[in-house]
């Protein structure tokens, strides 16, 4: 169903928009402090201001729902490549690299409930929800798996490195920092975290 229709196959107008982004973002909220099973639509509809025949107007599931805020989540993902196409010579590698490990913070900072539930779902094999996460990533997985590709045909990385699952690894290490950088302050500062994130980043695509 296009998101200009709902599910009675009515264009969704001014008025409807609003009820069907409340509806969004009252799951998006409920997120924050409940787990996706306790969570049914009528709460989202209470929590959104309107009945539940209304959420069921816009969405079928309360996972319906979740899969457009991963989408959503992952429109904001796609500016991250800039930093792996930057310049990166001499230091400039790791002012890049700080750029992006900063950015993906500040990702996970506003959509870190929905990611969460995102990777959980993913991986319990859900198709929708790793078809999302997979979209969410592939620009930035491309780009770091060039860069390898060139450092490793530049002889920085041994002949048996895959410079595809590198990337997956690579990107997948940032994002276990965004996901649990609240714990990992506990022992350490932001600073050191951060610049502790690039350094490997930098060694694990680059070589250097």
């Amino acid at each position: 169903m296009s998101e200009t229709t709902n599910k009675l196959g009515h264009k969704i107008g001014t008025r409807g928009a609003r009820t069907r982004r409340a509806i969004l973002d009252a799951l998006r909220s409920l997120l924050n402090h409940k787990h996706l099973g306790e969570i049914r639509a009528a709460d989202v509809a209470l929590a959104a201001g309107v009945s539940a025949p209304t959420f069921y107007t816009y969405f079928k599931s309360v996972e319906e729902g979740l899969l457009i805020l991963c989408e959503e989540a992952g429109e904001d993902f796609q500016k991250l490549a800039r930093h792996i196409h930057a310049d990166w010579t001499a230091d400039r590698a790791f002012e890049a690299v700080r750029a992006y490990v900063l950015e993906v913070l500040a990702l996970w900072n506003d959509h870190g409930p929905v990611l969460r539930v995102e990777h959980m779902l993913a991986d319990k094999g859900e198709p929708g929800f790793a078809e999302s996460r997979i979209k969410r990533m592939r620009r930035l997985h491309l780009a770091l798996e060039r860069r390898i590709a060139q450092a490793k045909a530049n002889g920085m990385h041994p002949e048996g490195l895959s410079p595809r699952l590198t990337s997956y690894e690579t990107a997948n290490l940032v994002e276990s920092v965004a996901a649990g950088f609240a714990l990992m302050r506990r022992a350490d500062t932001p600073e050191a975290i951060v610049d502790t994130t690039a350094h490997i980043v930098v060694k694990l695509t680059t070589g250097r």
